[in-house]
């Protein structure tokens, strides 16, 4: 008997504080049910509680303390009438998720987390007029069927200005694939006998709405990766009318010399072949100045 008295009087220790919260005394009054339901679930009261002390005084993910960076702990009642535990944003993750929301439009993308946040709007501020001259060149391609081949010295804001564009696109519900070339090319050559991997990324720039390839001519060249990579993507685009970006560090007339295999025989002819689907879907345009790196 006494042992029973002193296991009441913790149980009822436990759960007294738990009345004093303005929190659980308005759950309980939600869903209709008493203090016997309060004592039955105490630990996961005091559970719930716990995580929502931990939000007080929060002023965003950077000071997140939860186990799960941006996640609440609540109680739900299941289709059964259970009480269980879930988890769900909190204000400051939704509101992460809303500016990621549209990475869900990407079908390929080399893009980091900061990045996927560049906002095409805002790219204004304290910018020399020939930078200006550029942006607008970059918006006027919204409306046109050919997309930019935007080309200078590195550092000076392409690939930044590109995709703040496949952004847009991708937040106006196009599908958008933005690969830096290096690292695509790269990525192929170490699945090389992986057909299925390489047909997967090749029509994600063959179909994608809008593609970028940033930084083309930088990469590793071969005629495996000039011939049967790049080309029947560009011709595929070309052929579909489909919109296409690209910068790179060189000049056209330049890029043709990168395209050029010393040694091999109608080198020249095919470098040409894809300078020329270049030029029917880009127009080209400079963008000079210091780097801001």
């Amino acid at each position: 008997m006494e042992r029973i008295k002193v296991a009441s009087k913790i149980a009822e220790d436990l759960y007294k504080p738990l009345l004093e919260d303005a929190r659980i005394l308005h759950f309980l009054k939600q869903h209709q049910k008493d203090i016997d339901f309060l004592k039955k679930h105490a630990s996961d009261f005091f559970m719930w509680q716990e995580t929502l002390d931990k939000c007080k005084h929060c002023q965003g993910l950077f000071q997140c303390s939860q186990p799960l960076r941006g996640k609440v702990k609540t109680l739900e009642f299941d289709e059964s009438g259970y009480l269980i535990q879930n988890f769900v944003s909190c204000k400051y993750k939704k509101k992460d998720e809303k500016k990621h929301e549209h990475e869900r439009n990407y079908r390929l993308s080399h893009l980091s987390y900061q990045e996927l946040e560049i906002d095409l709007k805002g790219m204004t501020e304290h910018q020399s007029m020939e930078y200006l001259m550029v942006y607008e060149k970059m918006l006027e391609s919204i409306e046109s069927d050919k997309g930019v081949f935007l080309h200078g010295q590195p550092g000076v804001g392409k690939t930044y200005l590109c995709i703040g564009m496949a952004n847009y696109y991708a937040q106006n519900q196009k599908s958008v694939s933005f690969v830096k070339m290096p690292q695509f090319i790269s990525e192929l050559k170490q699945a090389m006998y992986d057909n299925d991997f390489r047909q997967k990324q090749m029509n994600a720039l063959k179909f994608s709405d809008i593609v970028f390839l940033d930084d083309i001519g930088a990469e590793a060249l071969s005629a495996w990766t000039r011939d049967e990579i790049l080309l029947p993507i560009l011709e595929y685009r070309m052929n579909h009318k489909k919109k296409t970006y690209f910068t790179s560090n060189y000049a056209l007339e330049e890029l043709l010399n990168q395209y050029i295999i010393r040694g091999e025989p109608n080198s020249k002819v095919s470098a040409l072949r894809i300078l020329e689907r270049i030029k029917s879907l880009a127009v080209i345009c400079k963008l000079s100045g210091e780097s801001r790196r």
